[in-house]
């Protein structure tokens, strides 16, 4: 099944949130007979956090390298697999974004804060 264009959303993400909001509506289309022809263990469980979704992708990439089953297991799991790892990268992209910018801004001159007055201007 073609599902809507998660990797522009993905790639459209600002924040860790809206990356598990995209994780969300992604899993939200998939049909109940897809998901059970999935391997045991493929379907994730709640997804709060970037690690949660980290922890999911390195699980079907184990269990694709494992994989011994049906060819429309196998499709499924491919295609989750495939998503969780562009989920995951837009996740680290963003943790790296943000860990730049609160570097930069650290290593800013600081302006003391306090009253001003019009002289000071």
């Amino acid at each position: 099944m073609i599902r809507r264009s998660w990797r522009t959303q993905l790639k459209a993400s600002t924040t860790q949130e809206a990356v598990l909001t995209v994780v969300s509506q992604y899993l939200e289309e998939w049909k109940p007979e897809e998901i059970a022809a999935l391997p045991e263990g493929a379907w994730p469980g709640t997804l709060r956090t970037k690690a949660d979704v980290l922890a999911h992708a390195l699980k079907l990439g184990t269990m694709h390298a494992g994989f011994a089953g049906e060819h429309r297991a196998l499709a499924g799991l491919q295609e989750l697999l495939l998503f969780f790892t562009h989920a995951s990268v837009r996740s680290n992209q963003l943790a790296a974004l943000l860990s730049e910018a609160t570097e930069a801004l650290r290593k800013a001159p600081h302006k003391p804060l306090g009253r001003t007055t019009l002289e000071d201007e």
